[in-house]
């Protein structure tokens, strides 16, 4: 049988490296990192040992990055077309993408096994003080009863979409576009509760889940899973916490202004430029120029907080693949483990994210003893009771703001204009 290799082999001489091949093979079939608790640092496994860290891994390194696609999917979860990574106006076969949405709505493909892309499996165990992720398109097997996993994410479905922009609310459905609906030209902006245009009165987390669902069988709001997934692969890509540092800071730092269109809340019609990652940063109350757009999706910290469907008891972290999603209590809801089978707890007071939990917990704080420069570097707040999390700061926030600033303060009812949201997509 061909045994295909990815990226450079054998190239780190690392204990941590060296342990991984010994345990999954010289074969890289996987990419990884680890997190070196105590020196507050990333190392590449995998695939991609060897290659820096701190800035994007060469997207042709592995399946896991060099398979993600922006696409135009239609209602029924049909892709129209895919779009191309060099020009986010055009297609991959040179026509122009139509942002109004009628051809469908622009999304990110994460798994599409009718495109023959995905499942997606994982890998997380602690080896001396080291958190060790691996993300692979296999169910590798390896010693010592070590097994890659599906992520929760890919359970049970066929197709996972993740919206490539903030929420949009018209005509009372939700959409991923950067221009009108209703003219293809006009600018458009994220849904929170306000009043005007783009507003949605009582904009909550079951009200976002309402406008998600209105699209049809599938469509939902942003959930803990696939915020999960989307961080996998930024802590994969960048071997780094500090991805606005790396990329840029996109839209933070606003001051002066108001929670309306055109001041604090930003306009959707990003540059189209292409690339994988890209930011733009003014500063200031009306720079609607100025955003982050990493791995095909736009602002996934700052603008506006991103609601995600999930459920905290008391710093209990529970997560749900699949809308019905009922926040009153925790039947139905699974509990989030670390790398130990362990539930995860959230710290039970605010500050700067620090030590990470392991395993699915990567993206999580344990504690927070970290900075604005150091360990997690995003900014955590909480508070007692059931609540969800929003994620990713607001166009306030200054370097507080990340893909790994977690509220987790704010209840279901929770309705504000600095809180919008995502559209997603899964099918069974």
């Amino acid at each position: 049988m061909l045994v295909h290799r990815y990226g450079p082999q054998n190239n780190s001489d690392s204990a941590i490296a060296k342990t991984i091949e010994n345990l999954f093979g010289t074969e890289q079939l996987s990419i990884g990192v680890a997190y070196d608790t105590a020196a507050d640092s990333f190392e590449r496994v995998g695939a991609g040992q060897g290659e820096p860290t701190g800035e994007l891994i060469d997207m042709s390194v592995h399946p896991i990055f060099s398979q993600l696609t922006r696409s135009v999917i239609a209602d029924n979860g049909d892709v129209f077309k895919d779009i191309s990574w060099l020009n986010f106006s055009k297609h991959v076969d040179g026509t122009n993408v139509d942002h109004s949405g009628a051809n469908g709505q622009e999304m990110v493909r994460y798994m599409d096994l009718d495109m023959n892309v995905g499942p997606r499996y994982y890998h997380a165990e602690e080896i001396g003080g080291k958190y060790v992720i691996l993300l692979s398109h296999f169910p590798l097997d390896g010693k010592d009863g070590r097994q890659f996993t599906m992520h929760p994410l890919f359970s049970g479905l066929r197709k996972v979409y993740n919206g490539a922009y903030e929420l949009v609310n018209y005509n009372s459905k939700g959409w991923s576009v950067p221009y009108s609906p209703a003219d293809g030209t006009t600018i458009v902006y994220p849904v929170t509760t306000r009043s005007g245009d783009w507003g949605h009165a009582d904009l909550d987390t079951e009200a976002t889940d309402t406008l998600c669902e209105a699209r049809g069988n599938g469509w939902q709001q942003y959930d803990f899973w696939i915020a999960n997934w989307e961080r996998l692969l930024l802590l994969t890509g960048y071997a780094s916490y500090d991805i606005p540092g790396i990329v840029g800071a996109g839209r933070i730092n606003q001051s002066g202004g108001t929670w309306t269109n055109g001041s604090y809340i930003g306009a959707q019609h990003y540059d189209l430029a292409g690339g994988y990652a890209s930011a733009v940063q003014n500063g200031g109350t009306t720079y609607d120029t100025d955003f982050a757009q990493v791995l095909g999706v736009y602002n996934t910290w700052g603008n506006v907080w991103k609601r995600v469907a999930s459920l905290i008891d008391d710093h209990d972290v529970y997560a749900k693949n699949q809308e019905p999603y009922t926040y009153s209590g925790t039947t139905g809801w699974t509990r989030v483990d670390d790398a130990t089978d362990t539930g995860i707890t959230l710290p039970a007071s605010d500050g700067y994210a620090g030590v990470p939990h392991s395993g699915l917990g990567l993206v999580l704080p344990s504690d927070v003893t970290g900075s604005s420069s150091t360990k997690m570097h995003d900014y955590y707040i909480q508070n007692t009771g059931f609540r969800v999390f929003r994620v990713g700061g607001s166009a306030i926030y200054g370097s507080s703001a990340g893909p790994f600033s977690w509220n987790a303060a704010v209840s279901v009812s929770a309705a504000n204009t600095i809180i919008g949201g995502r559209l997603c997509f899964k099918a069974a």
